[in-house]
């Protein structure tokens, strides 16, 4: 199996390197400067900074909502760059946000790429936060904009935001996207060109130097090597099964054509691609990165989506909580998107000291960066000396002033709905110690933007977070304890009001009844059968696998259906609903029942509720069979009583 996937990568590794050859990369990387610093100077500062200060320029960071965090932090760990999300703009006039963004720089040894989603339509930042408004189809996507003016109003909007982005002090899109899907109603659909690879090829030529104009703003092509029709990476794995000669003569056009015309940069997706590494996500390949690197001779930097997308939070957990910053490094990519950069930054060196990633490699990466800023104009020989990092943790706050009513910042003219949370379910792991809580915001467009926390209620103690993904979806994955967990969700967008939820204990899944009892009740004498009969009549067994309608007799044991993989936290079933309206009338309620919902409104409603185990189905069926056997020998027993 291993030899056929080596040839299967060779082979096409090299039907791609054909298809690529022709590509001249005219990044900004590769070029000379001109008004800023010279290449030796770029080759000097990496050739005296210290490791941490390189690794420091790989991270392209979540903004901290703590202006002083962020001026502290650009300083004591060299960050490369910062993304900006709406809560990053939300209440401020356009002057207040470049001055935050000014306040930022300052503190930077290096100036910071400073990096947003704007694509267009429900991902754009500008106006769904509400700092710039919307204009015709200015925002919109580019499929809108080009059914509705033709490709001329593309070219042309996408000049205009890129001179807006610049002066409000933002120097990196991360647009245009490259993708193509054909299937409508999946995840990527609306934000593709949507005019076939070929045609979204010759978009991507013409709207990448239209983006890059005047070296203003760097462009981004997304999401290598194409995300097609392929499920969320936000919430959870994805995948994509195409063959390699299939990428390269279908979605991989578009990307060679946006590498052709310059593009500053390219973002490297979490789908996994079957076909050409199985087993790590895109951005953590160096499968991938080869086909970018070396088949199609591309010199620009290479970002990774994300990190805290979910998934590649779930691919580190199967992977013993790997470092995926250290993988990301490994497989090739230049920057690395992610908040953990105080971890992140000490893990990578220590890759470096033992030999598992080449210094050579770091002093390249650093130096596309440095190239890349220059390029913008952003360096000047200054910024290339190197000084002690500054504390702005004093009581001297100069971070911008928020004012919601200024007037030239008014309500976002997307809808965001109620800005409501909402559970739509809680599911569990086989073995029952993984939580997994499912809901969703009202507004769609919180989409990569916003990030939702899970807090013990009781406690005040975070316990994880998620990113929101298509739809205003998300999923918080986080472990269960022994006790009953009140888990408090919140968004990091103040607008919505935080709801709470219950996640059974770990010690839930145990056995009540023990194994005494068991043998007990398998050798019960005279006295225990009586005993039995008094209780058997009130019992409601609920069990899996049946539709019948429990009958509300009390000398008949009912049976309850279950659906295993139920996300509802409602009981809607009319068979769970005759068990538990028995119950509230001072009923027993014996459950084998694996949903959690039944399962607690049972236990609610009758604290005397007995629980059998929750093992296998076979075991289940073993369980119910006995416990059937001695109903039916206790009523039997009882009949012959009376007779006699």
């Amino acid at each position: 199996m291993k030899i056929k996937r080596a040839f299967t990568s060779v082979i096409a590794g090299f039907s791609i390197a054909v298809g690529c050859l022709a590509i001249n990369n005219l990044s900004a990387n590769a070029a000379t400067t001109q008004n800023g610093v010279t290449n030796d100077q770029i080759n000097q500062y990496v050739n005296n900074a210290t490791l941490e200060q390189k690794v420091g320029q790989m991270y392209v960071s979540r903004t901290p909502q703590d202006p002083n965090q962020v001026k502290n932090d650009v300083s004591k760990y060299n960050l490369g760059g910062l993304i900006v999300y709406d809560a990053d703009m939300k209440g401020l006039t356009q002057q207040q946000f470049k001055d935050k963004m000014k306040s930022f720089q300052d503190s930077a040894q290096t100036p910071l790429l400073v990096g947003v989603d704007q694509e267009g339509g429900l991902v754009s930042r500008l106006t769904h936060s509400g700092l710039v408004q919307q204009n015709g189809n200015q925002f919109a996507f580019p499929r809108k904009q080009y059914e509705e003016g033709g490709m001329k109003e593309v070219v042309d909007d996408a000049e205009k935001n890129a001179t807006l982005l610049r002066s409000l002090g933002i120097n990196w899109n991360y647009a245009p996207d490259a993708d193509y899907s054909t299937k409508p109603g999946t995840f990527m659909w609306d934000r593709t060109f949507g005019q076939g690879y070929q045609q979204t090829a010759d978009y991507l030529s013409k709207v990448v130097p239209a983006w890059q104009h005047d070296n203003l703003v760097a462009s981004t092509l997304k999401h290598f090597p194409g995300y097609g029709d392929a499920a969320d990476t936000h919430t959870g794995f994805a995948e994509n099964s195409k063959s390699l000669t299939e990428l390269e003569n279908q979605d991989m056009v578009p990307f060679k054509a946006g590498m052709k015309a310059g593009a500053d940069s390219v973002m490297v997706t979490h789908v996994i691609y079957n076909k050409i590494d199985p087993e790590y996500p895109a951005s953590l390949s160096p499968k991938i990165n080869s086909l970018i690197r070396n088949n199609c001779n591309y010199n620009g930097v290479i970002v990774t989506d994300a990190l805290e997308m979910g998934a590649i939070t779930d691919f580190a957990k199967e992977h013993g909580n790997a470092s995926v910053d250290v993988l990301a490094v490994k497989a090739g990519n230049d920057m690395i998107m992610t908040t953990d950069y105080a971890t992140g930054i000490k893990e990578i060196v220590s890759a470096v000291k033992a030999g598992e990633i080449p210094e050579s490699q770091i002093n390249a990466s650093v130096t596309r960066i440095l190239q890349l800023k220059n390029k913008l104009g952003l360096l000047k020989p200054e910024n290339l000396m190197f000084r002690k990092p500054t504390n702005n943790n004093n009581n001297n706050n100069t971070s911008t002033i928020i004012n919601p009513g200024n007037t030239d910042h008014k309500n976002p003219s997307v809808i965001s709905g109620n800005n409501s949370i909402t559970i739509s379910g809680i599911t569990y792991n086989n073995d029952k110690k993984v939580a997994f809580i499912n809901g969703k915001v009202s507004d769609p467009a919180a989409e990569g933007s916003m990030i939702m926390t899970a807090t013990n209620a009781n406690t005040g103690k975070k316990i994880t977070t998620a990113v929101v993904g298509g739809k205003g979806v998300f999923a918080i994955e986080l472990p269960m304890t022994n006790e009953v967990q009140n888990v408090k969700i919140t968004s990091d967008d103040d607008s919505y009001a935080a709801v709470t939820t219950k996640v059974e204990a770990i010690k839930a899944d145990k056995p009540v009844v023990n194994t005494d009892q068991n043998n007990k009740q398998n050798s019960s004498t005279e006295k225990q059968t009586n005993k039995q009969n008094n209780s058997v009549k009130d019992e409601v067994n609920i069990t899996l696998n049946t539709e019948k309608q429990a009958n509300s007799a009390k000398k008949n044991t009912q049976v309850v259906s279950k659906n295993i993989n139920s996300e509802k936290t409602t009981v809607t079933n009319p068979v769970y609903k005759s068990a538990i309206k028995t119950n509230y009338q001072g009923k027993n309620v014996i459950t084998t029942s694996h949903d959690s919902a039944a399962h607690a409104v049972a236990q609610k409603s009758n604290n005397n509720a007995k629980v059998l185990p929750k093992t296998g189905t076979k075991e289940n069926i073993v369980a119910l069979f006995g416990l059937a056997i001695t109903s039916t020998t206790a009523l039997f027993g009882l009949a012959l009583r009376k007779k006699n």
